[in-house]
């Protein structure tokens, strides 16, 4: 049998700067940061085979936020097939969006306009490109981080409790 390694990354992904926050059927723009917008990536690899899970407090992710992560991704880790690296997203309302100007948002599938959508006087908004490469950027390390720090792990069955959030 193969001996599983397995590593961990985060990253804290929060900006000050104005964002859009998708997530509702108007635009809403960030006045700071209450708590962090993390991602997490979490590596596993048992020699003939591997996987790399990685999770953020976003909306959603779209497969062209996945295409660019996985494209830098493989620039930091050429040992490490792209196609096996896997997201989701903890579908928070709160968090920055991940979109880019690049695409309308009819094309990113998506109620949240950029900033060129949205000229009123008096409201400021950064570039959600800004944001965008910075998300992909930090993902990409965070493999990276993740990918190098395998070691030795294993899985196991257990009981125990969980807190659950509850509104």
């Amino acid at each position: 049998m193969n001996e599983l390694r397995i590593g961990w990354a985060s990253r804290d992904v929060s900006t000050t700067e104005p964002v859009a926050i998708p997530g509702q059927f108007h635009l809403r723009i960030s006045e700071g940061v209450f708590d962090p917008i993390t991602l997490t990536a979490l590596a596993v690899d048992n020699g003939a085979d591997h996987v790399v899970f990685l999770s953020a407090d976003v909306v959603v992710f779209r497969s062209f936020m996945l295409d660019r992560i996985r494209e830098q991704a493989a620039r930091l880790c050429p040992d490490l097939a792209p196609e096996k690296i896997l997201a989701n997203a903890t579908h928070t309302h709160t968090g920055p969006s991940i979109y880019g100007d690049h695409l309308s948002s009819t094309q990113a599938g998506s109620s949240t306009p950029s900033a060129e959508d949205f000229p009123h006087d008096g409201v400021v908004m950064a570039s959600n490109d800004a944001y965008y490469e910075f998300f992909a950027k930090q993902a990409a390390e965070a493999i990276r981080d993740a990918w190098a720090g395998r070691a030795p792990g294993g899985i196991a069955f257990g009981y125990g409790y969980a807190v659950v959030a509850h509104s």
